[in-house]
């Protein structure tokens, strides 16, 4: 298989990052409402996170953002073959910690100083929720207009406009953020349990995005870590669960959850061989296999062969 990836839009000749915290969850959703709704100019970029996550990136995704930071993003892939080299030897020497060379690069990162801008770190402490936009062109001038109104009578949230330097620390921050669920996990895995990374789209009119879970389900989790794309309502929503929980018992009633609240997931990846395939997806995948030879399984459907008598 073969794909193109082609720019449709004319590439912008200014932008300007918009960093937003709130502590209303309502207010962010009728922001978000009325910039849909009545602007002329679409965000480039909406990216949300929760002061957990944020919390849980500034200090476990720091190595990350340093390392993009002053090594660039091509340096990464060749950072990632050495890692992996490296585990793959270390695995072999039982006498080895697990996780070695995680435990040393936070050990590392931990050595350095504060990373992110002041008033990053001032709006962590004053909000709850945070939301990074991007406008470009004359989408900026129409930002900084509904913002200014917007916020005017607001007694829960605030913004600011980013420097340059705040406007990539803010983005980098936010994509550290994807692996430092799973550092924390591995830093701390004495004492927490296993984590559970789900990614779900919900609802694109839904007021109260952001889930309360019953006590059977709470009882069960160290952390909840909540960011995503704000705008077309996709999160990811990663849990660490309490050393002794049952992973596969959580995420059964997890998935329970989010099927009563009328989400769907998984919402960026496909359903592998861990997510039930709903009947449009199946009545696709049999008309691409017929037979069910090249992927049997998919989507938790049958492993058997289709239109072979002897699997009848």
């Amino acid at each position: 298989m073969f794909a193109v990836r082609l720019d449709t839009y004319p590439t912008a000749a200014k932008e300007k990052t918009f960093y937003i915290g709130t502590n209303s969850v309502s207010e962010l959703a009728q922001l978000r409402r009325q910039i849909l709704s009545s602007f002329d100019n679409i965000p480039e970029v909406g990216e949300y996170m929760h002061r957990d996550i944020f919390d849980v990136s500034a200090k476990y995704g720091k190595d990350t953002f340093l390392s993009i930071k002053h090594l660039g993003t091509n340096a990464l892939p060749r950072l990632f073959s050495i890692k992996g080299a490296m585990d793959a030897k270390f695995h072999k020497w039982s006498w080895m910690p697990k996780h070695f060379t995680d435990k040393v690069m936070q050990f590392v990162a931990n050595m350095f100083p504060k990373h992110l801008p002041k008033r990053m770190t001032e709006y962590r402490d004053k909000y709850e929720h945070h939301l990074i936009l991007k406008m470009s062109d004359e989408g900026i001038e129409e930002a900084q207009d509904f913002l200014k109104a917007f916020f005017a009578v607001s007694d829960t949230g605030n913004y600011f406009e980013c420097s340059q330097e705040e406007s990539e620390s803010a983005f980098l921050h936010r994509f550290a953020a994807a692996g430092a669920a799973l550092r924390y996990e591995v830093v701390h895995e004495q004492e927490v349990g296993e984590i559970l990374a789900l990614d779900i789209a919900i609802p694109r009119n839904e007021l109260n995005w952001l889930e309360t879970l019953p006590e059977e389900i709470e009882k069960h989790l160290e952390k909840k870590l909540y960011y995503g794309h704000f705008f077309c309502y996709v999160f990811h929503q990663d849990y660490i669960l309490k050393k002794g929980s049952d992973a596969h018992l959580v995420k059964k009633m997890m998935l329970e959850l989010l099927s009563a609240r009328g989400a769907k997931y998984p919402a960026e990846h496909n359903v592998g061989h861990l997510y039930e395939a709903e009947p449009d997806l199946q009545n696709f995948y049999k008309s691409l296999d017929p037979t069910n030879t090249f992927n049997p399984g998919v989507g938790k459907m049958s492993k058997t062969k289709r239109n072979c008598s002897c699997c009848l």
